[in-house]
Parts: structure tokens; C-alpha cells; sequence
């Protein structure tokens, strides 16, 4: 009896080096098959493609064409204007929603009359779906019945509704305004997030050297934010480049092409062209501009702490 059980103890230890050596494998391999599957094969099977005539109206031809995809999409106009357009549209909301959540989160880190119900009650925008965000904003800014253009022209700044989507310039900011709109909730959270955690002893030293609220900010607030807002930074300009559905519910690209983002032009190569390989190859140029960014992000937040 006294055998047996030596013996299973025996055999339970074998088996618990067994899966002791088995584990970091099986961690390591899982999530890379994952990975693979959902991912790496997805993107070589894209870049395969891009190198095909894949015209979506002649589904039993595809020959082999090489760059032909690549070199007809950037020279063509569209892409140079909607690059253009993408350029511009991701700089301005990078700004305005960088502005906008510190000065948010500026003022939910005060003793603001509500400000613990207003930390919550401001991330509902960036809960909302893009699409309804977008349904929203066309509502309120219709050129007929829209509750910005009456409140403008109630408080006697307009003598007419304004088109906003009929012109270039104020579709534009329009976009910029949803935008600014469904994300800054979020970028103030992460600014609120870091203000409480830097120490109120800073505060009181710089006030000690006769720092006011100016020099506080510039000297203390804005250096100790600097990772965050590099971090911000990384996550609004992807946000910004990859927006469509903001895009496709408020303006349709319009007027003529003013609004017309990359991502839009890929949409329209793919289910308006129906030409699958424009669209692949524009993915694929999207998908290096993005790294090309991340890569110089990266060198930022390097430099940042070796820096620090």
C-alpha cells in the first residue's frame, strides 16, 4: 500500500515537471498561432493581392502585375488630394483635441462645483458609437433645422443658416469639430489621470520660488505630461488617419472632394471601383505611413527618457 502511494506521488511529480516545461511553450505558442491566423496571414495574403489585377467585375481574371497597383494609386490625383486632406484633417484635430482635454482636465482637477460626476458624465461622447456621433452632428448642423444654426441665429450671430456641408472649408470643420467632440472625453481622462499623479510637493517648492500659475504649468504641469501627451499624440494621429465612419455618415466625402480622406479613397477604390487591388495597395500605404509615424513616436519617447 505504502508503494503505491510513493508511486503515484511519483508519477503526479513527473507530471507536474512535464507541464512545468510544457506551459511556457504552450504560452508562447498559442498566442503566436493567433496571431498568425488573425493577423500575419491577413497581411501577406493583402500584399499578395496587391500585386494582381483584382477587378471585383471580372472575379475569374487576375493576373500578375507587380507595382502596377502601387504606382497607378500614388500618381493619381486622388491620392495626392485625399493625403493632402488626411494630412491637414490630422494635424488640426490632433491640436484642437490635445488643447481641449488638458484644459478639461485642467478643470476636473480643481474643486469645481461637481467635478467627481462630471469625470464620469464626460466620457458618454466617447461611448457613443462613431456612426450615431456622426448622425448627431448632421442633425445639429443642417443647413434647414440644424440646433447650431438656430442657436447662432437666436443669439443674433447669423442672419442666415449656414450650408456647413456645402462648403469645403466648413465641412472641414465640421469633421474637425465631431471629432474633437467623440475623442476628447477620452484624451482628458488621460490627462486628468496624470495631473494626480504628480506630487502637490512640486507645486508647493515652485511656489516657494515664487512661481504663479503660469510658470507652475510651463515648469511642472507640462514637463511631467510630456509622456502622456506623446502617448496621445500616438493614439489620436492613428485614430485620425484610419477615421471613415465619421466621414461616411457626416459629409460623404463632400463637397466634391474637400473631405476626402485616404481611408475614404481606399473605400472608394474597393466598393465603388470595385477594384480590389487600388484598394489592397492603398491599405498597404496606409499600413507604412502608420509605421513610419509609430517609428518616429518611438524615437520621441525615447528621446524623452533618456532626456528625463
Amino acid at each position: 500500500m505504502a508503494v503505491s502511494s510513493s508511486a503515484a506521488k511519483g508519477n503526479v511529480r513527473v507530471r507536474r515537471r512535464l507541464w512545468d516545461r510544457v506551459y511556457p511553450t504552450l504560452s508562447i505558442v498559442l498566442p503566436f498561432l493567433v496571431i498568425a491566423l488573425f493577423t500575419i496571414y491577413p497581411v501577406i495574403y493583402a500584399v499578395r493581392n496587391s500585386l494582381y489585377l483584382y477587378l471585383l467585375t471580372k472575379p475569374k481574371t487576375h493576373p500578375f502585375i507587380g507595382l502596377k497597383n502601387y504606382q497607378e494609386v500614388i500618381s493619381s490625383y486622388y491620392f495626392t488630394n485625399s493625403l493632402t486632406n488626411t494630412a491637414i484633417y490630422t494635424v488640426a484635430v490632433v491640436i484642437c483635441v490635445l488643447l481641449f482635454g488638458l484644459a478639461v482636465a485642467l478643470l476636473l482637477n480643481t474643486k469645481v462645483l461637481f467635478s467627481h460626476p462630471l469625470r464620469i458624465v464626460i466620457l458618454l461622447p466617447w461611448a457613443i458609437p462613431a456612426v450615431v456621433a456622426g448622425l448627431m452632428w448632421k442633425w445639429m448642423l443642417n443647413s434647414d433645422f440644424g440646433l447650431v444654426n438656430g442657436l447662432l441665429y437666436g443669439l443674433g450671430l447669423i442672419r442666415d443658416y449656414i450650408p456647413f456641408f456645402a462648403n469645403p472649408t466648413l465641412a472641414k470643420f465640421s469633421l474637425v469639430m465631431a471629432f474633437v467632440w467623440k475623442e476628447g472625453p477620452l484624451v482628458t481622462i488621460f490627462f486628468l489621470a496624470g495631473l494626480q499623479l504628480i506630487p502637490t510637493e512640486l507645486y508647493e517648492a515652485a511656489r516657494i520660488d515664487g512661481g504663479g500659475g503660469w510658470r507652475l504649468f510651463r515648469s511642472v504641469t507640462l514637463p511631467l505630461l510630456r509622456p502622456i501627451i506623446l502617448i496621445v499624440m500616438v493614439y489620436e494621429t492613428m485614430t485620425a488617419i484610419l477615421v471613415f465612419d465619421i466621414i461616411y455618415v457626416l459629409t460623404g466625402g463632400g463637397p466634391g472632394d474637400s473631405t476626402a480622406m485616404i481611408s475614404w479613397f481606399a473605400y472608394a477604390e474597393i466598393f465603388k471601383f470595385l477594384n480590389l487591388g487600388h484598394g489592397l495597395a492603398l491599405a498597404i500605404v496606409i499600413a507604412l505611413i502608420m509605421l513610419v509615424l509609430i517609428l518616429i513616436y518611438l524615437r520621441l519617447l525615447r528621446t524623452e527618457d533618456t532626456v528625463s
